[in-house]
């Protein structure tokens, strides 16, 4: 029977953290990148540790982008790689720090810093034109394809009653110096849906999948998560489909063929961050053939009968982002954050697939 099985699992800091992403370089060491200061509220900078003995222990480099107090502005960002893992990339967004502000009333922009000496250093941020005037929400890393096109993904925040209208993504095919107008990956044409944290994978050469986190207009109510394909390098987008799973924040893990390894967040019935098996479907909705719990709360939600609002709930989330990579040993590496004995750490999970 398909199987995952949690080999270890420990945690990289535990300063107030939220939002991490990793990679693991040529040379077998893994960097993860996180936001430091007031947990998923964002009131700092982004830094990053290293880990040179898969995992298991973590030191804590630098800062790659600081918080400017002067502005009152944070950032967080996540990391890929590009040509080879000679390029590292730290995409994510800046945004006010101005805590008292709701979701999609922060000012944010996306951004992007680079290194190319194994995270040593890092260059000064990189703005991505995105051709609209709003705050954009980013949730993905940067996206860089086989082909070694960059995608850069987010949503659009433009007013209380909109927001996640569209999920645009910039793209670029020369590592990030030009971006082309940005191609249009979710909107509801009948206005109806809002699309939020999405998620974008290569599933094959020139075939990518996003997902998003999906909630109607106006309550921000969870639906069932959709998905989105492109055949040809991010240019274009199918139009959006239901997975068949009600979660929020879900991430796909390409495990060949029709088979994917999902990782999202479940806040209603048995919280946690849940980890399936699926067989995908491009027509949806999506087989799960296995499910268990990756990070259990050991807590059970049910929406109270006067929350209306779904953003209202967002101060009470306690666990979120998880994401992951396959290793070089064939494992699959993933990071989320969560709230331990009153505190946001960033918690590593290594995680063995068994599907034959």
């Amino acid at each position: 029977m398909p199987s995952v099985q949690i080999i270890d699992t420990g945690i990289i800091d535990d300063r107030d953290c939220a939002f991490p992403g990793a990679i693991q370089l040529p040379n077998g060491e893994l960097l993860c990148s996180y936001s430091v200061g007031n947990g998923p509220e964002v009131g700092g900078g982004t830094d990053f540790a290293r880990s040179t003995n898969g995992g298991k222990s973590w030191a804590v480099e630098g800062t790659i982008l600081p918080h400017d107090e002067e502005n009152k502005i944070g950032n967080f960002l996540k990391l890929s790689s590009a040509n080879e893992g000679k390029i590292i990339i730290a995409y994510g967004s800046d945004i006010s720090t101005d805590l008292e502000v709701q979701f999609g009333n922060r000012n944010s922009k996306p951004l992007f810093c680079t290194s190319t000496d194994n995270g040593k250093t890092w260059s000064p941020p990189n703005r991505i034109p995105m051709g609209v005037d709003c705050p954009l929400e980013v949730s993905c890393k940067m996206v860089v394809t086989s082909s070694g096109r960059f995608l850069a993904p987010a949503a659009t925040l433009p007013d209380k009653e909109h927001l996640g209208e569209k999920v645009l993504v910039a793209l670029s095919d020369d590592e990030g110096k030009n971006w082309q107008e940005p191609a249009v990956v979710f909107q509801d044409p009948k206005c109806k849906s809002a699309f939020f944290e999405q998620k974008i994978t290569e599933i094959e050469p020139g075939k990518l999948l996003a997902i998003a986190w999906t909630a109607s207009f106006g309550d921000y109510v969870d639906q069932e998560n959709h998905f989105s394909l492109s055949t040809d390098d991010g240019s274009t987008w199918s139009p959006a489909k239901s997975t068949g799973i009600k979660a929020q924040t879900m991430s796909a893990i390409p495990l060949g063929n029709d088979r994917l390894l999902l990782l999202y967040n479940r806040r209603y019935g048995n919280q946690g961050i849940v980890m399936s098996l699926v067989n995908f479907s491009e027509d949806g909705p999506w087989k799960i053939v296995h499910e268990e719990m990756m990070y259990d709360t050991n807590s059970f939600n049910q929406r109270s009968k006067d929350v209306t609002f779904g953003i209202d709930e967002f101060d009470d989330f306690a666990f979120g982002y998880p994401t992951a990579i396959p290793l070089q040993d064939g494992n699959i590496f993933a990071t989320f954050w969560c709230k331990e004995e009153g505190n946001f750490v960033i918690r590593w999970t290594k995680l063995k697939v068994d599907w034959s």
